[in-house]
Order: C-alpha cells, then sequence, then structure tokens
C-alpha cells in the first residue's frame, strides 16, 4: 500500500461518520472551503471520478451566487446535507470506469483497496437513498439540466437551469483547466477532463478492477442506485 492508498484508505473509513470526519480531514484549505455549512445551497458529491468536476463548474455556471458543498468525495458530506435538509446530490458511476480512473489518479495498482472504498460509499448512502437526488455519470455529461430539474422538483427548489449544454461545453472544459492547472498542472494521471496517456494506463487498471472479486459487489450496489428515482 503506497502514501497515497494508506491516506484515501484513512479517508474512506472516516468519511462514513460526519462529526469524525469533519474534526479529522476537513479543516484545511481547500477543503474547508468544500465542506457542508448550514448555509450551504446544495451538496454535491460522488466516489472519485464520477465527474463532480464537472457538475460542479456547469451548476456553479448557472447558478454562481449558490454556496456548494463538493468534493470531499465522501459520504460524510451527503449524510450532513440530509440532516440539515439541504439539497443533496449523489453522482453515480460505474465501478469498472470510476474505480480504474481513480487507481491512475492515485498512481496505484491497488483494485481491492479502492473497490471496497467504493463498496463503502455506496452501501453508508444506501439508509438514505430516499433524501438523496441520484445522477449517473453520462446524465452529468450530456444532459446535465436533468440535475437541476430533479433537484428542484425533489426540494422545492429554484435553481437555474444551464441551458443549451453543447454551446457551454467549452466554458465548461476552460474552468475545468484552470482548476486543473492550479491543483494538478503538469501531473497527466490527475487531469479532470480526457486525456490520452491517462486512457492507456486506465485499460490496465480496468483488467485488475474486473480481477478482483469486489467488483461484482461494487457492481450491485451501483445497480441498486441506478433505480432509485
Amino acid at each position: 500500500m503506497n502514501r497515497n492508498d494508506f491516506f484515501y484508505y484513512l479517508q474512506s473509513l472516516a468519511g462514513q461518520f460526519p462529526s469524525f470526519y469533519f474534526k479529522l480531514f476537513a479543516r484545511r484549505y481547500p477543503f474547508n472551503r468544500m465542506k457542508i455549512e448550514p448555509d450551504s445551497g446544495i451538496c454535491i458529491e460522488g466516489f472519485p471520478r464520477s465527474a463532480n468536476s464537472y457538475a460542479v463548474v456547469a451548476f456553479r455556471l448557472a447558478n454562481p451566487d449558490v454556496k456548494i458543498a463538493h468534493h470531499l468525495h465522501v459520504p460524510a458530506q451527503l449524510l450532513q446535507a440530509v440532516k440539515w435538509n439541504i439539497p443533496a446530490v449523489f453522482l453515480i458511476r460505474a465501478p469498472l470506469e470510476a474505480v480504474s480512473s481513480f487507481m491512475v489518479f492515485q498512481s496505484s495498482q491497488n483494485a481491492d483497496l479502492y473497490l471496497k472504498a467504493y463498496i463503502r460509499f455506496y452501501k453508508v448512502l444506501k439508509k438514505v437513498h430516499t433524501s438523496l437526488v441520484v445522477v449517473p455519470f453520462e446524465t452529468i455529461v450530456q444532459q446535465f439540466d436533468v440535475l437541476i430539474q430533479k433537484v428542484n422538483r425533489k426540494f422545492g427548489a429554484e435553481f437555474n437551469c444551464l441551458g443549451n449544454q453543447a454551446e457551454k461545453e467549452a466554458e465548461i472544459f476552460a474552468r475545468l483547466n484552470q482548476v486543473n492547472d492550479q491543483f494538478f498542472k503538469g501531473q497527466w494521471q490527475k487531469s479532470m477532463y480526457p486525456d490520452e496517456m491517462r486512457k492507456k494506463y486506465k485499460e490496465n487498471a480496468k483488467m485488475l478492477v474486473l480481477r478482483s472479486p469486489f467488483h461484482s459487489i461494487a457492481q450491485k450496489y451501483f445497480e441498486f442506485f441506478q433505480n432509485v428515482e
């Protein structure tokens, strides 16, 4: 287990428990600016590499004045949002795609560790699934306004829709590029948008994910959330 693996393993364990997680892992910049607060307007969270960055950028483009809780990549965020009755959006993606992409991000070949973290994430949120708006990766990148419409219906909110997503795509990716340069400049494996070099490494990670006995378990949790309305 490398350093990245070990740190994420600790985060994943703590991330099941809001009071514990926020005291230990969300106190320093930039995480202290991303955590859920009583005055947050919405919480958008998912397992890493589930279109989290795209969703936050697109939502902020349409609703620039709304305070968003995002990018801690732990269920604690959504559990706290449910507790405070703040609109809670759970972004989902098939484990083969999400876990293999995150393994590349982490420079790891430990498929079992990340699949178990994926299972832990989805298992905790299954207990509150009726209080969440669940949106798949593909919907985010192809029909983003479905997220806005579902949130407005479920929570009685009045968030603005993005509008013509194809016309806004260039601006979305330009903003993703800015964030990428701010936090991960020169680190191709951590790119927030499609990257040919990362794609090659992801294929190897996919083979490791498919060989893991935990993949089928993770897939069942994903399929459960696919059917959540």
